[in-house]
């Protein structure tokens, strides 16, 4: 995701608070930054904040 457009999410969400539920590579002039941005509210993570917030989730239950 061009980092302008996390920029208008971030506008559009108005800090309310997120749960991050998708990350997307970030990009700055068409290259990567080595960053993430939340796909639902904009906000950007560094790889390491990014793994934290996926370690913590609960485990999806795939089994029926």
């Amino acid at each position: 995701m061009q980092k302008k457009r996390a920029v208008v999410l971030q506008q559009e969400w108005g800090g309310k608070p997120c749960d991050h539920p998708a990350f997307a590579k970030e990009y700055d002039l068409g290259a990567r930054t080595g960053s993430f941005i939340c796909t639902q509210c904009g906000r950007t993570f560094t790889f390491r904040e990014k793994a934290e917030i996926v370690a913590v989730r609960p485990a999806e239950d795939t089994a029926e």
